[in-house]
């Protein structure tokens, strides 16, 4: 029932409380709690009962109990904590008993270090970078597998090292480095690109334009021409006699020429790059010799050995021009074609690049 300050209701806890019911009708308990001696002890403990008896016990009796009472406790609480320490024990994974539990790291994200593990990552990609280049410069120089294998790995380090770059500058606030992380990304693929491209030709006779011609074109003219001067020199000799040679003789020396040509020529062109200058045999007036030559015994020739005659003029010609064109590779710079992509394509996109990296590094990645 809602509490009101009326007679009957101060009469009701007063017989609750034994005490006898109020005289004095003019003052109810209300008023009488306001006044000064409901603050006495005695008013207090007729009131209240059993309100002044608990305040009289030790302030601090809970907290610090009595030397028998804590012997109790503590005889009570240690089986208790036992249990509870074997089960703790127990539910704990394994490996996590002995040290406590590592709190999350956050501070990944935070400015100083975030600093370390970008410049990390810089250190990291120039590193690669480097090794990369060089283990593709050494296996040019020396065609060894191991470099090669060196040179494999280093790119695939490389590229992971440009993807954590990339990851970090999600936090970079620079505009200019961003831009330049786009460039620097186009330029790694465009140089891995023509990386490639080198090391596949690098143990191929396309590495060498000029050897290529020699045994593509070259060699299969010459060994026509051979054949040739074979079958005419066969004719010559089957209606020759020895009264008179006639063009038996000339021909004999032009076949012993080609022959000459062939040997020398494959000399030069499969040589080092140090190899001596171009050999007499293959030189214009040498060329201009045999034609002459030919053109002065076909009419002294069977008919039948005219066509092929014909044939050896037009092969001269054919392998005049080609060894030209080896000769022009030989003394410029793309006779190892290899040596030349490495240093005209390769070489300023990885100088590009690391101007980039570098860029980063001055200025504090």
């Amino acid at each position: 029932m809602p509490f009101s300050a009326t007679r009957d209701t101060e009469n009701y806890w007063r017989t609750r409380y034994g005490l006898p019911p109020e005289a004095d009708n003019d003052k109810t308990l209300t008023d009488r709690v306001l006044g000064e001696q409901i603050f006495s002890e005695k008013v207090l403990r007729d009131v209240i009962p059993q309100t002044v008896s608990r305040r009289k016990k030790p302030l601090f009796s809970d907290v610090f109990p009595s030397p028998r009472r804590w012997s109790r406790r503590f005889w009570v609480m240690l089986p208790l904590a036992g249990v509870a320490g074997v089960i703790l024990v127990t539910l704990l994974p394994a490996g996590q008993t002995a040290a406590p539990r590592q709190p999350a790291r956050v501070d990944l994200v935070l400015g100083p270090l975030q600093a370390q593990n970008v410049d990390a990552s810089l250190q990291r990609f120039l590193a690669e970078h480097e090794a990369s280049l060089v283990a593709l410069r050494g296996y040019l120089l020396t065609q060894g597998e191991g470099f090669r294998t060196e040179w494999l790995e280093a790119t695939a380090r490389l590229q992971a090292a440009m993807a954590a770059l990339e990851d970090h500058s999600g936090h970079w606030t620079d505009g200019q480095r961003l831009v330049e992380l786009v460039e620097a990304k186009r330029i790694l693929a465009e140089l891995l690109k023509e990386t490639r491209a080198v090391a596949a030709i690098a143990g191929t006779v396309n590495r060498y334009p000029g050897q290529q011609l020699f045994l593509e074109d070259i060699q299969p003219a010459l060994a026509e021409a051979q054949a040739l001067c074979a079958d005419v020199l066969n004719a010559m000799l089957a209606v020759s006699s020895p009264d008179r040679v006639g063009p038996v003789g000339p021909f004999a020396a032009f076949r012993g020429d080609m022959e000459a040509l062939r040997e020398e020529a494959a000399h030069y062109v499969m040589a080092p790059v140090t190899a001596e200058h171009a050999p007499v045999s293959a030189s214009t007036e040498s060329f201009e010799k045999r034609r002459a030559m030919l053109a002065a015994v076909r009419d002294e020739a069977p008919v039948e050995a005219r066509a092929k005659i014909d044939r050896l003029i037009v092969l001269m010609d054919y392998t005049q021009e080609k060894l030209h064109r080896i000769f022009a590779l030989r003394a410029g710079e793309r006779w190892d074609y290899a040596d030349f992509a490495f240093r005209t394509r390769v070489v300023p996109l990885a100088e590009r690049l690391e101007n980039i990296a570098t860029r980063w590094e001055r200025s504090g990645a």
